[in-house]
């Protein structure tokens, strides 16, 4: 009788391990991927910006994606336009939190480097729209409307 108890005890550890382990391996791999991530962003790149903040790095290489380099058709130059437009947001975003996260001035002067291209893209991209006369042709994108973009540190996911 005691010999039956002792092995049931043991039976019941084992089970009680053997669920702690397999919660431990489910709550890891539930866990939400934002918490791997490590601000501030120090690569000034979509996939930089993703080692900082998933969904925004995510969001930016989904965006850029869509950029076409030389778009040929009316459908391209558009879908160009508006994916550059949104990459140029995200980054703007990507500097925000980095300022909320406390990233260097070196850090932060990455992000911004580039800024004055990918402005000129979006005019060059826009000029071309008229130039072939496209009916859709957004309003030009300027550093000034960097400047009305805004994040809350809750956002920087």
């Amino acid at each position: 009788m005691n010999t039956l108890r002792h092995i049931s005890v043991q039976l019941e550890r084992c089970v009680v391990q053997l669920v702690s382990v397999t919660l431990t391996i489910v709550l890891i791999a539930l866990m939400p991927t934002t918490a791997l991530a490590a601000p501030p962003a120090t690569v000034a790149s979509c996939s930089g910006i993703k080692n900082a903040y998933l969904t925004l790095g995510t969001q930016c290489a989904t965006a850029y994606a869509g950029v076409d380099h030389q778009p040929d058709t009316v459908a391209g130059r558009l879908a160009s336009f508006v994916a550059r437009r949104t990459v140029l947001q995200i980054f703007q975003k990507a500097l925000l939190c980095n300022g909320m996260y406390g990233a260097s001035s070196a850090v932060q002067q990455l992000f911004k480097s580039g800024e004055e291209g990918h402005l000129t893209a979006l005019a060059n991209l826009r000029a071309a729209m008229e130039n072939h006369s496209d009916p859709n042709i957004p309003a030009a994108y300027l550093a000034a409307d960097l400047k009305n973009i805004s994040i809350r540190k809750q956002q920087c996911k």
